[in-house]
């Protein structure tokens, strides 16, 4: 985990005062363990929360078992919340939380749109290159699920991703970092990671590291965690829906 001290420049190009910190140094250290906490709870809890429950309950658990599985999932993210407004004291608006106006709707819905029609046009070739197996597998174990249920999953999974590997981690890395780039980058290649247990690394590198590519391009660009949320729920939705075999 990079610390302010070891990521910190002469100039940095963020506002580490969206952290709580206006230097490096005026942080206090319970804040600051505070935030690094938070931080591998946003990056390792979603992938630990799979890598455990495929060792309790299997790869296909019961919908009741799934159900509840997904509500810890949601309830990593509460936690960050709780984090962020009582641990930090710091306002949503530290993670991308702002007013919803129509743009915020329209951007993400195009950039959902984007990466449904758009990014195949790369995905698909670097999964062929990097000869990408046993997906269908999985998928059709997602097929299997009830049509609500898949939109649970999307609705849900694209509001927790996008608050816990954008919103916190981008800006609390940056800050961290005194770099944004730096905190993006390092925020995407954590959330491709978080996809390797379940999807495997070549599907991982092949399709979530370009989605997560998008995705934080969009926050850095918007600064908008709603319109990320829209994006991502509505992309995971649409293709949720679509699985090949999949029923009501």
């Amino acid at each position: 985990m990079p610390t302010a001290r070891s990521c910190s420049g002469s100039r940095p190009d963020v506002d580490v005062s969206s952290a709580g910190w206006t230097r490096p140094g005026e942080a206090t250290h319970a804040r600051r363990w505070t935030t690094v906490a938070a931080l591998v709870l946003a990056l390792a809890g979603p992938p630990a929360l799979v890598v455990g429950s495929r060792r309790l309950v299997g790869d296909s658990p019961p919908l009741a078992i799934q159900m509840v599985l997904q509500l810890v999932f949601c309830a990593m993210a509460a936690a960050v919340v709780a984090v962020v407004v009582r641990g930090e004291r710091l306002p949503l608006s530290s993670i991308g939380v702002r007013a919803v106006t129509p743009f915020t709707a329209a951007s993400g819905l195009l950039v959902a749109a984007a990466t449904l029609f758009a990014l195949p046009l790369v995905t698909r070739p670097l999964g062929a290159a990097l000869r990408v197996t046993g997906v269908e597998a999985l998928t059709a174990d997602l097929a299997a699920l009830p049509a609500w249920f898949r939109v649970f999953i999307g609705v849900t999974s694209g509001g927790v991703e996008e608050l816990l590997y954008r919103g916190y981690a981008i800006e609390r890395l940056a800050a961290l970092c005194r770099r944004r780039w730096l905190g993006a980058a390092a925020a995407t290649v954590a959330f491709a990671l978080a996809h390797v247990p379940y999807w495997g690394v070549r599907f991982a590198l092949a399709a979530d590291l370009p989605f997560g590519i998008v995705m934080t391009i969009f926050y850095v660009w918007r600064r908008d965690l709603a319109a990320n949320a829209i994006a991502h729920g509505t992309a995971l939705v649409v293709s949720l829906l679509s699985l090949p075999g999949a029923g009501a």
